[in-house]
Parts: structure tokens; C-alpha cells; sequence
């Protein structure tokens, strides 16, 4: 893949991550927290994040070939999936994909909730989990060593959303100070048109490995 397919990679995850969407939430499971406090539940976020989306992207290959689920098929269920998660991002608010009422509320009774509810599954959620697995088996050749090297090149990826996560989240507080709950819904409403656009491209090219016809 070409540095400008990795840069498509990057923006798309980043758009269905989205961390400005966890900034309310963590102000709202962290209101008695000390400064130090939620410096550190952000960093185990950032780093759950990067477990839970590098695991997917290794073991999501094996996956499918175990269950015996071809690449286009997963490609049509990702790029629905995706396509809900933008209409809730248009909708600037988590669907229930990522989080349902239930688990809302029982987050609110944890004292831990930097691995769950907000790494998983508020960030890295099934529409990120099934991105980086249809981008992760998406590369142009077979050999072992391109393999490698494109797994390596998916990981640096993640690795920068974690940090960009961390980033946001450690600054939580600032964010929402500074840009209020407007420019954070008005950024997250920008995330979902380019998941959106993400998640078609994706259902085009699944449609096109079921489908060969519909090429001509």
C-alpha cells in the first residue's frame, strides 16, 4: 500500500474513534477525579485502545479464515456497521453500537472505567474493531514479507490514534472549555461524513468481490 492508502487508513479510524465523542462521557465517569487521576485513566485508555485494535488487526485475518467468512463478506458487514456509527455521529451522540443505556449506567457505579466503558467499547468499538480488520487484510501482496511489513505499517497507525486519543483525553477538561459541547458535536458531525464515505467505498468493493458482475 502507498503512504497516501495509510493516510486514508489513519483518517478513517480516526474519524470512527473519534475521541472528542468520549470527551463528556470521560468528564462524566471522572467528576470527583484529581488532576494526577485522570492523566492516568487516560493512559491506560490510550493503551487499551491500542491493544484491543492491534489485537484485532493481528488475529483478524485467522478469524475469518476459521470461520470460514471471505474478506468481501466481512467487508459488506464492516461498511454497514460503519454506516451506523456515522448516522449516530451526524447525530452527535455514541449509538447504541458503542454503548447502550445499560452499560451507561452501569459504568457510572465503576470506580475503573478507563479500559471499559471508554477504551472499549466507546472507543475502540465494533465499527473501529471491524475497520482495522478489513484494512489489515486489504493489502496488495502475498508474500510473507509484505504481509509483515504491512501489519507493521497498520500497527504505526494505531499507535498514533492511541496517542492522539491520549492527547485528548488527558486534555478532556481544557476541550471542553474551550471549544464547548458546539465544536465538539460540529467536529464529530465532520468524523461521520468521512466514515460515511469510508464505509460506502468499503460496501462498493465488498459488493464487487460477491458480486463480479456488477463490474461491467
Amino acid at each position: 500500500m502507498e503512504f497516501a492508502a495509510y493516510l486514508k487508513s489513519f483518517l478513517g479510524l480516526i474519524a470512527i474513534v473519534d475521541p472528542l465523542i468520549a470527551v463528556p462521557m470521560f468528564i462524566a465517569l471522572t467528576p470527583t477525579a484529581s488532576a494526577q487521576d485522570r492523566k492516568r485513566i487516560a493512559r491506560i485508555a490510550a493503551i487499551a485502545v491500542f491493544c484491543v485494535l492491534g489485537i484485532s488487526l493481528v488475529a483478524g485475518g485467522p478469524l475469518l479464515d476459521f470461520f470460514g467468512i471471505s474478506l468481501s463478506a466481512f467487508k459488506v458487514a464492516g461498511a454497514l456497521l460503519l454506516l451506523l456509527s456515522a448516522m449516530d455521529s451526524f447525530n452527535a451522540a455514541p449509538g447504541r453500537q458503542r454503548q447502550t443505556p445499560e452499560e451507561e449506567v452501569e459504568a457510572m457505579s465503576k470506580h475503573a472505567v478507563a479500559v471499559v466503558p471508554i477504551a472499549t467499547p466507546l472507543l475502540a468499538g465494533p465499527g473501529a474493531i471491524s475497520m482495522v480488520i478489513v484494512f489489515g487484510q486489504s493489502h496488495p501482496g502475498v508474500s510473507k514479507l509484505g504481509q509483515v511489513g504491512h501489519i507493521g505499517a497498520m500497527l504505526c497507525v494505531i499507535f498514533v490514534v492511541a496517542v492522539l486519543t491520549w492527547i485528548t483525553l488527558r486534555a478532556a477538561q481544557r476541550i471542553a472549555n474551550r471549544i464547548g459541547i458546539t465544536g465538539m458535536n460540529v467536529a464529530t458531525r465532520v468524523g461521520g461524513l468521512i466514515t460515511a464515505a469510508l464505509a460506502v467505498e468499503i460496501l462498493a468493493s465488498g459488493l464487487n468481490g460477491l458480486f463480479p458482475g456488477l463490474k461491467s
